[in-house]
Parts: structure tokens; C-alpha cells; sequence
């Protein structure tokens, strides 16, 4: 502001000092001089106010969906309606928040001069898994000779998602082993009316000799028929996001256990079988078993956004949404703490004839001997435990020979 207050007054003073000379000197070398100070001026003027009144400012993300790790290029387009030289801009992007500490905000000077469109591009590399939000564009400009210099403010809005970065299994054994080795399930007995067991909501892709069309004509939207062997090749995940759980623990403890949750569900969609995801943060989270791209995506976007900030307990968690999962289907359990509420609920559903199976992850290099304890007294009791170790990402085969 005291720039620009200045610069205003040495224009007006230069246009009034030359008017003074031309009238006490005269002659046409002065009143050339007055009326190059009044063009100046007009200048000056219209460089001030057309800085910002026709410029428009474009953000483009190149994807809004990558994985951890990879790079994501931004793209500034700066466009005007009219052809003016305006001198020179400063960009200044900012960064989404999980990042300010990282990189710096990326500036980038530009003389536009008569172009009426002007871009450039920037790259925000190794990005960690996670929601990230593109904000406010910061803009300022100024005249070629320094008289003044403005700021603006564009709202701008762009949100991408990274997904965290699974690993291919090659196999992955249940207790009764209906996910084990690389078997892709066929549906020849959609047609077998003894094996329905029930119906569900209509999924994209399902075949319409799956349709059932009584429980359809009801008028609640079109069910598919759930047949036993649907049932015993669906799996639903419970992530651990409680807080308490995380607590003075590394940070990539967490990430390890979304990791191992990811590639869980990428073995499961790979060998279609049905899944769900289910997690509380600050809002309950649960996507039913379903099979689908569409389905995969939306899983993995929560994979993607989910943080360790929840509040309620883990065992309470499960205690109320095992009961709304099937009978047949699997429940896996992903948790870096195993305590004796959690203790307590899975044993309760293995003796109610639930299949329960625990990846249980850690920091520490070895378990203790209570931590060993803990884990043959639910693999007593039915549930198919395994130890997964922060630093260990190098999964292939988990569980059986």
C-alpha cells in the first residue's frame, strides 16, 4: 500500500513538474515533455486497473486419483480478453496442508506483455498417501517501471486422492481356505434355486439370471439372489483408525496397516470375491460386500482418505457392526493392538460361528512373550492370526504352506 501510494504521487508530480516547466519555459521540447508525462499517465492508469479486471486464472490437475509415491503436475493458465502490456505477475500456489512443512509454496514470475494467455506447470513430487486440496491462487502485479504493484486473491479449488500403493499377493489362505491360491470363482449355480440363501441389493454387474424378480416387484428396487457359495467368498475389513491405538507409535504403523489392507482387497477384487470396508473416523464408514470396479474405486478412496483419528473403541466398533454383516461372511481384522475388550469380542463371535481372521501389525522387531500369549489364545479359539511387522513390506503369501 505505501508502494502504491508513492507511485501515485510521483506520477501526478511528474505530470504537474512538467506542466509547471512547459509554462514558464515553453516552446516545443517542454510541452512535448508535459504531454509524454500525460500519455505516461494514461498508461499508467489503464495498467492499473486492467490488471485484474480481465484476467482469469485456471488451475488443471493432470490426475485426480494416483497412488503413493507418484508425482501430480499442476497447470496455471493465465488469460486475458484484451491484447496490454501489464509488465510482470508473481504466482504463488499454495500447498495443501499435510505438505507445508515439506515443500515450499511454488512461486513463479511472468511477463506476459501483449500475450493474452500465459501458462506454465509445476510438479509436487513423492506424494504420501492421503487427501490433499488445492486452494486460493495468489496473484500479484505490477507495471514495467515500478509505480505501483497490486494483489489478488482467485479462488481456486482442486482436490486429488492418493491411493496408498498395494502389493500383489500371490496367496492368501482363510481357515477353511475358500481364498486360498489363485482360483477365480464361477457362478454356475445361479440357476440352482436350492443354493439361494437370500437376496441383496442389485450390484452393477451382476447377471440378470441373478435377478430375483418377486422380491424386485415389491417396489423396494431391484434384489439379486445370494446364493452359499456367494456368501462364503465375501469378506468384510475392519481398520483399526481408533487414536489410541497410534498412540506414541511410528507413523508408518499406520500406513502399514492401510497397505496391508489395500492388498488385501486387491487379492480379493483380483480373485473376485465379494468385500466391504468398514472404519469409524469422526463418521461411520461401512460399504456393503460388493464386486465392481465402481465398488473397487470407492473403497480405495476411502483407503486413500482415512486417518487414525478415531474415537470410539476398535472392540466396541465391531461388536455393533459384526451383527449387521451375514452369517457366511468373513471378518478381517486389521489392528496394531490387541487388547482384552478386542480379545473378548472376537472370541464371542467364533463361538457364535463366525469366521473371524486377525493381521495383527507392529513395530516392534519380535513379539513378546505376552503378545505370543494374546495370539494362541485367539488362534485357540478359531481365529486365524498373523503377525505382519511394520518394516516388512515385501508380502507375497499370507497364510497355509
Amino acid at each position: 500500500m505505501r508502494q502504491q501510494r508513492w507511485g501515485k504521487a510521483k506520477i501526478i508530480g511528474l505530470v504537474i513538474v512538467t506542466y509547471i516547466f512547459a509554462k514558464f519555459q515553453g516552446g516545443f521540447s517542454s510541452w512535448f515533455l508535459f504531454y509524454a508525462s500525460l500519455g505516461f499517465l494514461v498508461y499508467e492508469m489503464l495498467a492499473y486497473y486492467l490488471m485484474f479486471a480481465t484476467l482469469e486464472v485456471v488451475r488443471e490437475v493432470d490426475r485426480n486419483r494416483l497412488q503413493d509415491g507418484d508425482s501430480v503436475i499442476v497447470t496455471i493458465r493465465l488469460r486475458r480478453r484484451i491484447r496490454f502490456p501489464l509488465g510482470w505477475n508473481m504466482i504463488v500456489e499454495p500447498l495443501p496442508d499435510r505438505l507445508a512443512g515439506v515443500y515450499e509454496p511454488h512461486r513463479q514470475l511472468l511477463f506476459p506483455w501483449f500475450k493474452r494467455e500465459v501458462e506454465f506447470r509445476y510438479v509436487i513430487p513423492n506424494l504420501p498417501r492421503g487427501h490433499y486440496r488445492l486452494t486460493n491462487c495468489t496473484v500479484s502485479g505490477g507495471d514495467f517501471f515500478g509505480f505501483f504493484e497490486r494483489r489478488q486473491v482467485f479462488p481456486l479449488s482442486d482436490e486429488f486422492l492418493v491411493y496408498p500403493r498395494y502389493k500383489e499377493l500371490t496367496h492368501w489362505a482363510l481357515g477353511d481356505g475358500s481364498f486360498s491360491g489363485n482360483v477365480h470363482v464361477s457362478h454356475r449355480r445361479s440357476d440352482d434355486v436350492a443354493a439361494v440363501r437370500g437376496v441383496r441389493e442389485y450390484h452393477r454387474g451382476d447377471r440378470l439370471s441373478q435377478i430375483h424378480w418377486r422380491a424386485s416387484a415389491r417396489g423396494t428396487g431391484l434384489k439379486t439372489k445370494e446364493f452359499e457359495h456367494q456368501a462364503m467368498n465375501q469378506a468384510v475389513f475392519f481398520l483399526d483408525v481408533e487414536r489410541e491405538s497410534y498412540r506414541d507409535k511410528p507413523a508408518q504403523l499406520f500406513e502399514t496397516a492401510v497397505k496391508l489392507t489395500a492388498s488385501l482387497i486387491a487379492y480379493a477384487n483380483r480373485n473376485q470375491y465379494h468385500y466391504g470396508l468398514v472404519y469409524k473416523q469422526i463418521e461411520r464408514t461401512s460399504l456393503a460386500p460388493s464386486l465392481s470396479h465402481a465398488h473397487l474405486v470407492r473403497v480405495f478412496d476411502q483407503l486413500a482418505r482415512v486417518m487414525p483419528e478415531g474415537g470410539d473403541p476398535f472392540a466396541k466398533i465391531i461388536g455393533r457392526e459384526a451383527l449387521e454383516q451375514s452369517q457366511g461372511v468373513t471378518l478381517v481384522i486389521v489392528t496394531p493392538r490387541v487388547e482384552k475388550g478386542l480379545i473378548s469380542r472376537l472370541i464371542a463371535l467364533t463361538q457364535k460361528g463366525r469366521r473371524v481372521q486377525l493381521f495383527y501389525v507392529h513395530a516392534e522387531q519380535s513379539l513378546s512373550d505376552e503378545q505370543k500369549h494374546v495370539l494362541q489364545l485367539l488362534m485357540a479359539n478359531k481365529v486365524t492370526c498373523t503377525s505382519i511387522h511394520m518394516e516388512n513390506h515385501e508380502w507375497k503369501r499370507i497364510g497355509g504352506a
